[in-house]
């Protein structure tokens, strides 16, 4: 997944589909996410540099258009323009921390934030 934000900007806020593992029941997920500490954490591609290191995120639930939907979740973080001084690519991640241990997304593909000169 590729996200685009300008230098020196704080919008738009990151956001991120939380996608379920398959191995976690529905009312299990829904616990996990509403029960966790949820940071973000970022680091360039080119150099390895950590830019962010775990920083307040937070999560969301999409409001229901028809009743018989399936809940979504989705994670975010909002920029400062410190974190977006230097324009180049870089790896993001969301933790959500518990008792139950830490998980880690994406799970399933990269999340790289491309911030662009303005």
């Amino acid at each position: 997944m590729d996200f685009f934000i300008q230098k020196n900007s704080n919008l738009p806020i990151i956001k991120m589909q939380v996608v379920k593992d398959g191995k976690t029941s529905l009312d299990d997920f829904s616990s996990i996410i509403e029960n966790s500490l949820i940071y973000f954490s970022m680091k360039n591609t080119s150099n390895g540099e950590i830019v962010i290191m775990n920083k307040k995120g937070g999560f969301v639930e999409k409001t229901k258009i028809e009743e018989n939907s399936k809940t979504e979740y989705y994670v975010y973080y909002k920029f400062s323009k410190q974190d977006t001084k230097k324009s180049g690519k870089y790896v993001g991640e969301f933790k959500l921390i518990n008792n139950d241990g830490v998980y880690i997304l994406p799970i399933q593909e990269n999340l790289y934030i491309n911030i662009l000169e303005s």
